[in-house]
């Protein structure tokens, strides 16, 4: 799916933009289960709204490829059902523990 957004730049005083993205692992891993490998092609363009003339932009648009190696076997698994109910007893030890302390 496209994610089209738009920033706006007030005072670009340099020559160069530079834009970074994270891909979320997560993501590909639930939405691409039975896939291994996966290209993406990234597009960006640069456009300028502005009343003044003089503006001139040189390679507005840029493309670029982005291979993906996708690994099922490195999905982290939930959490370990028995770690929960330790942390919620270890919790309450803990509060005993501060209670007794501060009662006397």
């Amino acid at each position: 799916r496209c994610r089209p957004f738009r920033c706006p730049l007030p005072s670009l005083e340099r020559s160069e933009l530079r834009a970074r993205g994270r891909l979320w692992n997560g993501t590909f891993l639930e939405e691409f289960l039975d896939v291994e490998n996966l290209e993406l092609i990234v597009r960006a363009a640069v456009s300028v709204a502005s009343s003044r003339g003089n503006v001139v932009i040189r390679d507005a648009e840029a493309q670029m490829s982005v291979s993906l190696h996708l690994d099922p076997g490195v999905a982290v698994a939930g959490v370990p059902w028995w770690v929960l109910p330790l942390a919620a007893l270890l919790g309450l030890l803990l509060l005993a523990l501060l209670v007794l302390a501060l009662w006397k």
